[in-house]
């Protein structure tokens, strides 16, 4: 048995191990993964389709960011006060709920307040999962928990994908309407909506868990003694998160825009990308025990890199796929174990504002990101643009992951975690 398929096999008997509660999460977290792998497949499509500019789309993109970086402390907060299964589940049914209404809005004031609700609704999901399961399971099994939450969401993604990329075909034949047509992706949209809805199904039976001390004070505020060790865990999230920012909301419009696909091959496309994300999350973990949780992080995401420029400067769409096939294999194998990771360096009352603030400074890149994108674009044409974001990407990728060698890597064998 070669080594990446044991560490699989390794991975996926944790899950015997795992606490009912977990398991009902990991549901909970695959239903959210596959609605949000439709919704996320064709909302630039809706914006398109409504008439937005390339600067008015990035807009939007940008607009659940800046909704994390707003309301990420008070939503960990108020998580820690109301209980994590509690806020996840209305969560569920706030992001849903605007889902539903962006499918039936056209007016870019109402379409931008559908977006902002479920802005407000997915930063929950973002925020409460890493205290959620560091608290789920003992310091053994934490490291899998967390691959497998990840694991789940990105299945989930590869079938959502999938299944989401037929959507509108089958929207367009039931109403007669074109599959590519506003009509199509809206109640492709409203689906959605309903999908997100029922990852609160799963978690009706699960106990409810809150910190010993969730925290007192103003919602905004992150402890004194937290913000020295807060800043060294987040500054290569920060770099890393700008320059995913600048593309990768946008590589649905990149592919179709470069190659002229159908949305089933679109769908095809990120759909597999997904399953081998999945494929590469559940090897982390064995190599993270073997490894080191930063060594490992600092070797995944350096092996990207030259699949991150295939995918921005081939002009094979074979070789565009494969690349966004492995790239995103490679970089999101080490989302669970950074997570896992800074968990680990700071107390547990610290924990739901260090998940926050590592959802702020990915959601500052999210949304500097995607603006300076839509600008860029709207300047020197789609083309260049999009050559002169890949570079920059590649850039501030190389530099996160230099700092992540330079910096986290000495401070996990000082804690010896």
């Amino acid at each position: 048995m070669g080594t990446l398929q044991f560490a699989a096999v390794h991975t996926l008997s944790r899950l015997r191990s795992f606490t009912d509660d977990s398991r009902r999460y990991l549901a909970s977290a695959f239903l959210w993964g596959f609605a949000f792998s439709v919704t996320w497949l064709y909302l630039n499509f809706l914006f398109e389709s409504l008439g937005f500019s390339d600067s008015l789309v990035g807009a939007a993109n940008a607009i659940p960011n800046l909704v994390a970086i707003v309301l990420a402390l008070p939503v960990a907060r108020l998580a820690g006060h109301l209980g994590f299964i509690r806020a996840l589940r209305i969560a569920a049914l706030t992001a849903g709920s605007g889902l539903i209404l962006l499918g039936f809005v056209e007016t870019t004031a109402l379409v931008i307040g559908a977006v902002v609700l479920v802005g407000v609704g997915g930063m929950a999901f973002w925020v409460v999962p890493s205290p959620l399961m560091t608290a789920l399971e003992p310091a053994s099994n934490r490291t899998y928990l967390f691959s497998a939450q990840f694991a789940a969401q990105l299945i989930a993604g590869f079938l959502g994908s999938m299944i989401g990329g037929q959507m509108p075909g089958l929207f367009a034949r039931l109403t007669d309407v074109g599959p590519k047509s506003l009509e199509a992706i809206q109640w492709t949209v409203v689906l959605s909506g309903l999908m997100y809805m029922l990852a609160a199904l799963p978690l009706r039976r699960s106990t409810e868990i809150k910190p010993e001390d969730p925290g007192h004070g103003p919602l905004w505020h992150i402890p004194r003694p937290a913000r020295h060790i807060f800043l060294k865990l987040l500054a290569p999230n920060a770099l890393i998160g700008l320059g995913a920012g600048l593309i990768i909301p946008f590589l649905n419009i990149f592919v179709e825009g470069k190659f002229g696909v159908a949305f089933s091959t679109l769908g095809a496309v990120f759909a597999w990308s997904q399953l081998g994300m999945a494929m590469a999350v559940m090897t982390q973990p064995f190599i993270a025990d073997r490894l080191g949780k930063v060594t490992s992080i600092v070797l995944v995401q350096a092996l990207s890199l030259p699949f991150i420029a295939m995918l921005g400067f081939s002009s094979s769409f074979l070789a565009v796929a494969i690349a966004l096939f492995v790239r995103s294999a490679l970089m999101n194998a080490a989302n669970p174990i950074y997570a896992a990771f800074t968990m680990e360096q700071v107390k547990e009352s610290w924990r739901p504002s260090l998940a926050a603030a590592e959802n702020m400074v990915w959601a500052a890149g999210w949304v500097i990101g995607p603006i300076v994108s839509g600008v860029v674009r709207e300047r020197l044409g789609s083309d260049t643009g999009f050559l002169v974001l890949f570079a920059a990407m590649l850039a501030l990728y190389a530099t996160g992951i230099t700092y992540s060698w330079l910096v986290l890597r000495p401070l996990e064998k000082a804690a010896g975690v």
